[in-house]
């Protein structure tokens, strides 16, 4: 396994990987957009969602079951998806399960990391280096907990490119757009800064996020739940306080607009409740006290 990021073999890797049938992934899935309330969204209907493992329930018991062909600790298998080592402590690899060319995961070494653990310093080194070395508009999410709509536990991040912004503008690159749930949001000046002062404004920020909930029971381990997304422009940290409402669920992608789904009519059970209102539900509401 390659101990540098070569943007080339990865795309080479991930189509080769969809040419063998083991990641499914169709670049020509449908897309609909619906402005509600003022909120944008683009939802993708994507076939590679239809085989994903379910998001679990319970992160206590969860962490007590054993995953068969994962490193000890881990429920996330990626034995043969692995693209590069991210110093000591991260691998990169390809995600089963994308909604993008490419999509991939950073994961822990260390399987018995948890999800609902906040990003630490070497969490957020592995995260620059992915960044640093792309091209174009990428986006790494990390979902925070059960809460946050995450469907694995073993702590891991996701990189992919942005869309384009003529085809669907991000709320935070917008000055329009009404957002119907609280955020804590941090503009870089100069690009990307050393991991160090990403993780500062991270802490910050997620500061601000946790006086969002009030008497919340947390192990002593846990994060309040959030979605963290960041991208060479701004770090964002978005409360959480369901990863659902009836049926409709979804992680960071989904509070930025995109939400992904492995059918129509799971769109059309979130257009059906008002997608801005499940936002306003999952998150904190934007005119909450």
């Amino acid at each position: 396994m390659r101990e540098t990021i070569c943007e080339e073999d990865i795309l080479s890797q991930f189509d080769r990987l969809i040419d063998e049938g083991t990641v499914v992934y169709n670049e020509d899935y449908h897309t609909v957009k619906e402005l509600d309330k003022g909120f944008l969204f683009e939802f993708r209907i994507l076939s590679s969602l239809t085989t994903k493992p379910q998001a679990p329930k319970d992160q206590q018991k969860h962490s007590e079951f054993k995953h068969s062909g994962c490193r000890p600790g881990s429920d996330i298998n990626v034995s043969g998806y692995e693209v590069a080592t991210l110093g000591s402590t991260h691998v990169l690899a390809v995600n089963k399960f994308p909604a993008a060319r490419p999509h991939l995961l950073i994961l822990t070494q260390d399987g018995f990391r948890r999800q609902y653990e906040a990003l630490n310093i070497d969490d957020i080194a592995a995260a620059h280096q992915v960044l640093s070395s792309l091209s174009g508009r990428q986006l790494l999410l990390f979902n925070c907990g059960i809460n946050s709509g995450c469907s694995r536990m073993h702590k891991h991040m996701q990189v992919f490119p942005a869309p384009h912004p003529e085809n669907f503008e991000l709320w935070p690159d917008s000055t329009d757009q009404v957002v119907p749930f609280k955020f804590f949001i941090h503009y870089f000046r100069d690009g990307l800064p050393f991991p160090e002062e990403i993780l500062a404004v991270y802490q910050s920020l997620l500061g601000q996020a946790a006086a969002c909930f009030e008497n919340i029971a947390l192990d002593s381990e846990a994060a309040v739940p959030h979605n963290l997304i960041i991208n060479r422009n701004w770090l964002l940290v978005i409360p959480r306080r369901a990863a659902g409402f009836e049926g409709a669920d979804t992680n960071a992608a989904g509070m930025l607009g995109m939400v992904w789904v492995h059918h129509e009519e799971r769109m059309k059970l979130w257009l059906n409740k008002g997608p801005a209102d499940v936002l306003a539900r999952i998150g904190v509401p934007a005119d909450a006290n």
